[in-house]
Protein backbone atom coordinates (compact mmCIF):
# COMPACT_ATOMS: atom_id res chain seq x y z
CA UNK A 1 0.00 0.00 0.00
CA UNK A 2 2.95 2.34 0.63
CA UNK A 3 4.03 1.90 -3.00
CA UNK A 4 0.49 2.61 -4.18
CA UNK A 5 0.36 5.81 -2.12
CA UNK A 6 3.72 6.89 -3.53
CA UNK A 7 2.44 6.41 -7.08
CA UNK A 8 -0.60 8.52 -6.27
CA UNK A 9 1.71 11.29 -5.12
CA UNK A 10 3.77 11.01 -8.32
CA UNK A 11 0.54 11.01 -10.32
CA UNK A 12 -0.41 14.32 -8.76
CA UNK A 13 2.98 15.80 -9.78
CA UNK A 14 4.11 17.05 -6.41
CA UNK A 15 7.64 18.45 -6.43
CA UNK A 16 8.24 18.27 -2.67
CA UNK A 17 7.46 15.80 0.03
CA UNK A 18 3.92 14.48 -0.47
CA UNK A 19 3.24 14.47 3.27
CA UNK A 20 3.53 18.28 3.25
CA UNK A 21 0.61 18.51 0.83
CA UNK A 22 -1.70 15.81 2.08
CA UNK A 23 -4.64 17.05 4.11
CA UNK A 24 -6.04 14.44 6.52
CA UNK A 25 -9.77 14.00 5.91
CA UNK A 26 -12.13 13.78 8.86
CA UNK A 27 -14.75 11.04 8.98
CA UNK A 28 -17.40 13.57 7.94
CA UNK A 29 -15.28 14.75 5.02
CA UNK A 30 -14.71 11.17 3.89
CA UNK A 31 -18.47 10.55 3.88
CA UNK A 32 -19.00 13.71 1.82
CA UNK A 33 -16.32 12.73 -0.70
CA UNK A 34 -17.67 9.21 -1.06
CA UNK A 35 -21.16 10.57 -1.75
CA UNK A 36 -19.75 13.05 -4.28
CA UNK A 37 -17.82 10.32 -6.10
CA UNK A 38 -20.88 8.04 -6.22
CA UNK A 39 -23.04 10.86 -7.61
CA UNK A 40 -20.40 11.68 -10.20
CA UNK A 41 -20.31 8.15 -11.56
CA UNK A 42 -24.03 7.42 -11.25
CA UNK A 43 -25.53 10.76 -12.32
CA UNK A 44 -22.94 12.79 -14.21
CA UNK A 45 -20.51 10.54 -16.09
CA UNK A 46 -21.88 8.58 -19.04
CA UNK A 47 -18.87 8.28 -21.33
CA UNK A 48 -15.22 9.20 -21.75
CA UNK A 49 -13.13 9.55 -24.89
CA UNK A 50 -9.55 10.45 -24.12
CA UNK A 51 -5.86 10.11 -24.84
CA UNK A 52 -3.98 8.39 -22.06
CA UNK A 53 -0.46 8.00 -20.71
CA UNK A 54 0.30 4.78 -18.88
CA UNK A 55 3.35 4.16 -16.69
CA UNK A 56 4.21 0.76 -15.26
CA UNK A 57 6.31 -0.28 -12.27
CA UNK A 58 9.48 -0.32 -14.39
CA UNK A 59 8.90 3.24 -15.53
CA UNK A 60 7.99 2.21 -19.07
CA UNK A 61 5.54 4.62 -20.66
CA UNK A 62 2.82 3.80 -23.20
CA UNK A 63 0.30 6.13 -24.79
CA UNK A 64 -2.97 5.52 -26.55
CA UNK A 65 -6.68 6.22 -26.61
CA UNK A 66 -9.39 5.12 -24.21
CA UNK A 67 -13.11 4.82 -24.89
CA UNK A 68 -15.50 4.26 -22.01
CA UNK A 69 -19.25 3.85 -21.64
CA UNK A 70 -19.35 3.08 -17.97
CA UNK A 71 -23.04 2.27 -17.43
CA UNK A 72 -23.00 -0.10 -20.42
CA UNK A 73 -19.93 -1.87 -19.07
CA UNK A 74 -17.88 -0.99 -22.15
CA UNK A 75 -14.22 0.00 -22.19
CA UNK A 76 -11.48 0.01 -24.81
CA UNK A 77 -7.80 0.86 -24.50
CA UNK A 78 -5.94 1.13 -27.81
CA UNK A 79 -2.19 1.47 -27.37
CA UNK A 80 -0.04 3.46 -29.78
CA UNK A 81 2.88 1.77 -31.56
CA UNK A 82 5.26 0.25 -30.68
CA UNK A 83 2.95 -1.23 -28.01
CA UNK A 84 0.81 -3.71 -30.02
CA UNK A 85 -1.91 -4.26 -27.42
CA UNK A 86 -5.62 -3.55 -27.38
CA UNK A 87 -7.86 -4.25 -24.38
CA UNK A 88 -11.65 -4.36 -24.68
CA UNK A 89 -14.23 -4.96 -21.95
CA UNK A 90 -17.64 -6.13 -23.15
CA UNK A 91 -20.24 -8.55 -21.79
CA UNK A 92 -18.28 -8.82 -18.52
CA UNK A 93 -15.27 -10.19 -20.44
CA UNK A 94 -11.85 -8.57 -20.72
CA UNK A 95 -10.18 -9.34 -24.05
CA UNK A 96 -6.50 -8.62 -24.65
CA UNK A 97 -5.45 -8.57 -28.33
CA UNK A 98 -1.90 -8.38 -29.67
CA UNK A 99 -1.96 -6.69 -33.07
CA UNK A 100 1.46 -8.06 -34.07
CA UNK A 101 0.89 -11.67 -33.09
CA UNK A 102 -2.83 -11.66 -33.92
CA UNK A 103 -3.44 -13.43 -30.63
CA UNK A 104 -6.06 -12.76 -28.01
CA UNK A 105 -6.78 -13.88 -24.48
CA UNK A 106 -10.14 -13.59 -22.74
CA UNK A 107 -10.70 -13.46 -18.98
CA UNK A 108 -13.53 -12.39 -16.71
CA UNK A 109 -13.60 -8.66 -16.10
CA UNK A 110 -13.97 -9.52 -12.42
CA UNK A 111 -10.32 -10.60 -12.44
CA UNK A 112 -9.42 -6.91 -12.73
CA UNK A 113 -9.67 -4.22 -10.02
CA UNK A 114 -11.48 -2.15 -12.67
CA UNK A 115 -14.53 -4.43 -12.51
CA UNK A 116 -16.51 -2.35 -10.01
CA UNK A 117 -15.89 0.73 -12.15
CA UNK A 118 -18.10 -0.74 -14.89
CA UNK A 119 -21.10 -1.59 -12.73
CA UNK A 120 -24.36 0.11 -13.74
CA UNK A 121 -24.63 1.63 -10.29
CA UNK A 122 -21.63 2.31 -8.11
CA UNK A 123 -22.08 1.94 -4.37
CA UNK A 124 -18.85 2.52 -2.46
CA UNK A 125 -20.44 1.20 0.72
CA UNK A 126 -21.24 -2.17 -0.84
CA UNK A 127 -19.06 -4.81 -2.53
CA UNK A 128 -15.95 -2.63 -2.24
CA UNK A 129 -13.89 -1.46 0.72
CA UNK A 130 -12.53 2.08 0.91
CA UNK A 131 -9.01 1.62 2.28
CA UNK A 132 -7.80 5.22 1.91
CA UNK A 133 -9.02 8.67 0.99
CA UNK A 134 -6.31 11.27 0.42
CA UNK A 135 -7.15 14.94 -0.12
CA UNK A 136 -4.78 17.43 -1.75
CA UNK A 137 -5.16 21.14 -2.65
CA UNK A 138 -6.47 20.44 -6.16
CA UNK A 139 -7.15 16.70 -6.16
CA UNK A 140 -8.61 13.83 -4.19
CA UNK A 141 -7.77 10.12 -4.43
CA UNK A 142 -9.81 7.19 -3.17
CA UNK A 143 -8.34 3.69 -2.86
CA UNK A 144 -10.67 0.70 -3.20
CA UNK A 145 -10.47 -3.06 -2.81
CA UNK A 146 -13.04 -5.74 -3.53
CA UNK A 147 -14.97 -6.64 -0.39
CA UNK A 148 -13.80 -10.00 0.91
CA UNK A 149 -10.83 -10.16 -1.49
CA UNK A 150 -8.57 -7.53 0.02
CA UNK A 151 -5.44 -9.42 -1.09
CA UNK A 152 -6.39 -9.37 -4.78
CA UNK A 153 -5.18 -5.86 -5.53
CA UNK A 154 -6.49 -2.33 -5.34
CA UNK A 155 -7.42 0.63 -7.49
CA UNK A 156 -6.91 4.27 -6.57
CA UNK A 157 -9.14 6.68 -8.50
CA UNK A 158 -7.81 10.23 -8.81
CA UNK A 159 -10.09 13.24 -9.34
CA UNK A 160 -9.57 16.93 -9.99
CA UNK A 161 -11.59 19.06 -7.58
CA UNK A 162 -12.61 21.98 -9.81
CA UNK A 163 -14.27 21.00 -11.97
CA UNK A 164 -14.79 17.63 -10.33
CA UNK A 165 -13.56 15.18 -12.97
CA UNK A 166 -11.80 11.86 -13.22
CA UNK A 167 -8.07 12.31 -13.90
CA UNK A 168 -7.06 8.66 -13.99
CA UNK A 169 -6.20 5.74 -11.75
CA UNK A 170 -3.44 3.64 -10.24
CA UNK A 171 -3.88 -0.15 -10.14
CA UNK A 172 -2.00 -2.37 -7.71
CA UNK A 173 -1.99 -6.08 -8.58
CA UNK A 174 -0.96 -8.09 -5.52
CA UNK A 175 -1.38 -11.33 -7.45
CA UNK A 176 1.15 -10.21 -10.10
CA UNK A 177 4.31 -9.61 -8.07
CA UNK A 178 2.92 -6.35 -6.74
CA UNK A 179 2.84 -4.73 -10.17
CA UNK A 180 1.64 -1.14 -10.21
CA UNK A 181 0.15 0.58 -13.27
CA UNK A 182 -0.65 4.27 -13.46
CA UNK A 183 -2.98 5.67 -16.15
CA UNK A 184 -3.52 9.40 -16.63
CA UNK A 185 -6.24 10.83 -18.86
CA UNK A 186 -5.12 13.57 -21.25
CA UNK A 187 -7.33 15.82 -23.41
CA UNK A 188 -10.36 14.01 -22.02
CA UNK A 189 -13.82 14.51 -23.53
CA UNK A 190 -16.43 13.66 -20.91
CA UNK A 191 -19.91 12.54 -22.04
CA UNK A 192 -18.71 12.54 -25.64
CA UNK A 193 -20.95 10.83 -28.21
CA UNK A 194 -19.53 7.83 -30.10
CA UNK A 195 -20.86 4.53 -31.40
CA UNK A 196 -20.91 1.26 -29.45
CA UNK A 197 -19.30 -0.24 -32.58
CA UNK A 198 -16.02 1.18 -31.29
CA UNK A 199 -15.95 -1.76 -28.88
CA UNK A 200 -16.37 -4.34 -31.66
CA UNK A 201 -13.06 -3.58 -33.35
CA UNK A 202 -9.43 -4.12 -32.36
CA UNK A 203 -8.37 -1.32 -34.71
Amino acid sequence: MKILNLLIFVFLNFACCAKDYQKPATTEQKIDWIEKIENYFNKELDSVKSDFKQTDSRGEVSTGKIFLKRKKGLMKLYYDDPNPNVAIVRDYKLTHFNRDLKEKTVVSVYSSPLAFFLEKKIDLKKNVKVTALNEFPNSVAITLKKQGDEDEGAIALVFAKKPFQLKGWVISENNNYGRQTQLALENAQFNAAFSDKEFDSFS
